[in-house]
């Protein structure tokens, strides 16, 4: 009798010590999860692009012919008007230089047509427009047909033209404000204006991709002798005033069926919030709905996904 009694006495007070304990027990087996709070920082919407510095007016006095510059006749800073020799041509090379083109182009080449190619190499290049000489080929350099031999300004301000696609440029108009990086400064932001736009598209290559893009002229606001044509640059136009916005790191982040969410530590819980995201940078993405700077945001939203009990640990950024 006294081991029953023992034994009902055991049963009583585990009974009694059991829902007391559940909530701890309960609370220690829940996975603990990290909450912070949406990060703020300053954004200004832009459109991105890319180009390369060019005078206003440049001319390129190109060849129909594959050739080869036995010498050139004028050099960088010169002055030339139309009619001017700029160069005179290696014949005999520039004949064996276009057989050479024609093999590699796997295309044949008879002694008529050879000599029939021959008999079309000039003897010089001439100048087909007036202007100041910004670049040139070097002396023995073999020159692909319609390639510059000598390239002419013929004007003195120096810009950009940077193509945009053709999905951004009707955002584009002109005297919007631009920042600039060139590729030789890349530690410098410079300022200019959108002075141009073209009126026709045309494609080029976006690494393996063919795009349409329309391109821009770009004028600095401050003129400076380290603008040189043909250095590269990456711009921005300026579409909107600086703003605060919000965002969050693409971790925190989840996409279904029904959109892109995050887990919001709510009363306790773990609640999904559906969100309208924006601007995409680096390490985050802008938030335009569905979360404020106050919101705890869970870190890992599969680690709370379907957990009725979470143990949750963190500090608001």
């Amino acid at each position: 009798m006294k081991r029953i009694f023992a034994a009902a006495a055991v049963f009583l007070l585990a009974a009694a010590l059991v829902p007391a304990l559940l909530p701890k027990i309960i609370e220690s087996s829940a996975p603990v999860c990290a909450v912070f709070s949406p990060s703020v920082r300053n954004f200004c919407e832009t459109v991105k692009g890319s180009g390369s510095f060019s005078y206003s007016d440049e001319c390129d006095i190109t060849c129909a012919l594959p050739v080869v510059i036995e010498r050139l006749l004028v050099e960088e800073g010169d002055s030339i008007s139309v009619g001017d020799t700029v160069a005179v041509v290696d014949r005999k090379a520039s004949a064996e230089f276009i057989e050479n083109v024609g093999r590699k182009n796997l295309l044949g080449f008879s002694a008529t047509d050879l000599q029939s190619a021959a008999a079309l190499i000039p003897e010089k290049i001439t100048a087909n427009c007036s202007g100041r000489v910004i670049s040139v080929c070097k002396s023995g350099s073999a020159v692909q047909s319609g390639t510059a031999i000598v390239t002419v300004s013929q004007g003195e301000e120096i810009g950009i033209t940077a193509a945009v696609s053709e999905l951004d440029i009707a955002k584009i108009e002109l005297g919007q404000d631009v920042m600039f990086t060139p590729a030789a400064y890349l530690d410098e932001v410079f300022f200019g204006k959108v002075t141009g736009i073209a009126s026709a598209a045309h494609s080029q290559y976006n690494g393996a991709v063919l795009e349409t893009v329309v391109d821009m002229r770009i004028t600095p606001n401050v003129p400076d002798k380290r603008f040189k044509s043909g250095l590269s640059a990456d711009v921005s136009v300026i579409l909107s005033d600086e703003k605060e916005i919000i965002t969050l790191p693409y971790s925190a982040i989840e996409q279904d069926e029904q959109g892109e969410y995050v887990y919001v530590y709510e009363n306790g819980m773990a609640v999904r919030r559906n969100i309208l995201t924006g601007e995409e940078f680096s390490d985050s993405t802008e938030i335009r709905s569905g979360v404020s700077r106050e919101d705890e945001i869970f870190a890992d939203p599969k680690a709370v996904a379907g957990k009725k009990y979470i143990r949750v640990e963190g500090v608001k950024c």
